[in-house]
């Protein structure tokens, strides 16, 4: 089987967790014996092809690359220019066509924008979502007609880290041995999440009297990272938060941390919480979105409303109850390997493309 892969975001671009999503799949799916060819807008790989950053120049590139390739299959993920270029290939040329929603949008689409959307779906053989909770708020709030869903979870692989590299990553940020590190990763790049991280700010701000040495690690660089660094100075919060920007293994802060937060007002299925998962970290989120599909409270994590005092008050118990926490990392842990890998992630891809 010949499958083209159209992505807005694949290695070396700021993609996060869609980015990693996409890269992980296609080796899970070379690991099938799926011959795939890629093609991407942002990014860098001279083994895949670069279809330019102009949005309606990427678009007629990529439908040149497919009518000289002929895939039998395209997947696509990412924005209208993602899809548009797989629509015309299967109008003209024939294929099974497989579209991708990764996140919820950030406002409501505007009406031409659902007309425009909802006419390139309608070409799809299947829409696949990365949880049950992002296809009901794709689905239903934004009022589309799909004939064929299915719901592909994406995976994680836990990575081993050193304790020379924990080391240093405190020498780095100052973080003395004894601190307690709350840490929230990826939560700049999505108005939704940085609701959330600011919530989780304001929290820090109310556990720091009864933890003076509590802290905030809040990884990566996006669209939303300065207008948090605002809100963080303006509730005299700075000393509290450190932002690393964008880090090249993740599972460092991970490794490190106490315990970790997903505190987001709209999540599909965040890669960055199944990564927690899979380090065995207890956990404390906001029952949003996806997260209820990988999280049961009190089972294997915590969750939480997006309210201050009762982020406040989760956190505070596992603070104080440090075994509750490790069993609840134990069986966070536990669930994805049972359920959340990439190997089940192929497979479920691979009879979506066969139409089973």
């Amino acid at each position: 089987m010949k499958v083209a892969l159209i992505t807005n975001f694949w290695k070396n671009s700021n993609g996060g967790g869609i980015k990693n999503y996409v890269v992980n799949l296609v080796e899970a799916l070379k690991n099938k014996g799926i011959d795939i060819n890629v093609l991407f807008r942002e990014g860098s790989d001279p083994e895949q092809f670069y279809g330019g950053r102009n949005k309606i120049g990427f678009t007629f590139a990529c439908y040149r690359h497919l009518k000289k390739i002929r895939p039998e299959v395209i997947h696509c993920h990412g924005a209208w220019y993602c899809l548009l270029p797989g629509v015309i290939f299967k109008k003209l040329q024939g294929c099974t066509l497989v579209y991708t929603f990764h996140s919820a949008p950030e406002r409501k689409w505007s009406l031409p924008v659902r007309i425009i959307l909802q006419i390139l779906l309608n070409n799809c053989d299947c829409v696949t979502f990365i949880s049950k909770g992002l296809q009901e708020q794709i689905v239903d709030v934004h009022n589309l007609s799909l004939a064929r869903t299915a719901i592909t979870y994406g995976g994680v692989r836990a990575s081993d880290v050193s304790e020379d590299e924990v080391v240093a990553f405190r020498r780095q940020y100052g973080i003395d041995d004894d601190a307690i590190v709350l840490l929230a990763q990826g939560m700049t790049a999505h108005f939704l999440k940085a609701n959330g991280l600011k919530l989780l700010i304001q929290t820090i701000g109310l556990l720091c009297m009864k933890y003076p040495k509590i802290l905030l690690i809040a990884t990566r660089e996006g669209k939303c990272s300065e207008e948090v660094k605002a809100f963080t100075r303006e509730i005299g919060m700075e000393d509290r938060v450190i932002f690393t920007g964008n880090l090249e293994n993740p599972y460092v802060p991970l490794r490190l941390c106490n315990l970790y937060t997903h505190i987001t007002m709209g999540e599909g299925m965040g890669l960055a919480l199944l990564e927690a998962m899979a380090m065995g970290k207890p956990i404390v989120a906001t029952s949003v979105g996806g997260i209820p599909e990988a999280i049961t409270d009190g089972r294997n994590g915590l969750l939480v409303a997006p309210e201050v005092d009762a982020i406040a008050q989760k956190i505070d118990s596992l603070l104080r109850k440090p075994e509750y926490g490790q069993e609840l990392g134990r069986q966070a842990k536990k669930t994805v390997e049972e359920r959340f890998t990439w190997e089940l992630a192929a497979e479920r891809f691979v009879d979506v493309y066969q139409n089973k």
